[in-house]
């Protein structure tokens, strides 16, 4: 398994970028608060697919252990089971609107994201690595976006199925007795949910496609002291702009590891052009013999 760090790149202002740096957080959103007025909405998927899904992949599973077993729906209890998915639903959808999102994308010479976000370029491009000890700590979530025109209908009972495949991988050995008990325990539920929330706030509209978002998750809104943990290199165009001399101050106070890199874009090849920066204190003599 590849064990290099997780990462994505994020464009801010030049003021975010500032702000950022000074509290050493990063902020996570609600979708609500994003620019996408669709962000996290969704339509349910017709509850009375949950019990054949169910029996479908358990039958499944058991022929492929062997095992001379077929599940099947179970009789006069649709009624029961729609309504109390149909509760299920509407709770998942609320949970849904709760989650912290820290939007990012998978490179930082995507030029307009300069133009949208980092106004007009004056303004900076974060490139964070994800260790899994910030992962782990803070419960985060990646998870890469998907871009539709066509409408969003979700079936969390899709990622039941998927769940329920990965117990089976995980533990070879297990019966499908074993299996199915572990269906209703509250480690497979947890994950379950996390990962169908995980789906359900990561589908936009193709339109946003350019934006190549690589998002993190988080179980709950607001900022998180993680920037020191994660913050590998920062990215600039442009110097014309109040904020980029406090940026740079910040960066060799606080960030001293942090490595600088200047994007430069043209019309002819190269096209792209990074170069890495180093950055350097030179005393200046103010008067006297006193220097900073």
């Amino acid at each position: 398994m590849d064990k290099r760090k997780l990462v994505n790149f994020k464009y801010r202002s030049g003021s975010a970028a500032l702000r950022s740096l000074a509290d050493g957080t990063l902020y996570f959103a609600q979708p609500d608060e994003l620019n996408d007025s669709l962000e996290a909405k969704f339509a349910a998927a017709d509850p009375a697919s949950f019990q054949q899904k169910l029996a479908l992949t358990l039958t499944e599973l058991a022929a492929q252990k062997g095992e001379r077993i077929k599940f099947v729906l179970e009789e006069g209890v649709a009624e029961h089971y729609n309504k109390m998915l149909q509760e299920e639903d509407t709770v998942f959808a609320a949970n849904c609107q709760k989650v912290g999102i820290c939007s990012g994308t998978k490179r930082p010479d995507n030029q307009p994201l300069w133009a949208y976000y980092c106004n007009d370029s004056r303004g900076f491009c974060f490139e964070f690595e994800w260790p899994d000890s910030v992962l782990h700590e803070f419960s985060l979530l990646p998870t890469f976006v998907h871009y539709t025109a066509e409408s969003r209908i979700h079936d969390r009972f899709e990622d039941m199925r998927t769940e329920l495949i990965e117990v089976e991988k995980q533990n070879p050995s297990w019966s499908m007795e074993q299996i199915h008990e572990h269906f209703y325990s509250k480690d497979f539920f947890t994950k379950w949910l996390i990962k169908s929330i995980g789906r359900a706030v990561s589908n936009k509209h193709a339109d946003w496609a350019h934006e190549e978002e690589l998002r993190m998750l988080s179980p709950i809104a607001g900022p998180l002291p993680i920037l020191k943990a994660i913050l590998k290199r920062v990215y600039f165009t442009r110097t014309d702009f109040p904020e980029w001399a406090p940026v740079q101050m910040l960066l060799q106070q606080l960030y001293p590891d942090v490595e600088l890199a200047k994007v430069s874009f043209n019309h002819t090849e190269p096209l792209v052009r990074i170069q890495r920066l180093n950055r350097k204190l030179i005393p200046v003599t103010m008067s006297g013999t006193e220097q900073i």
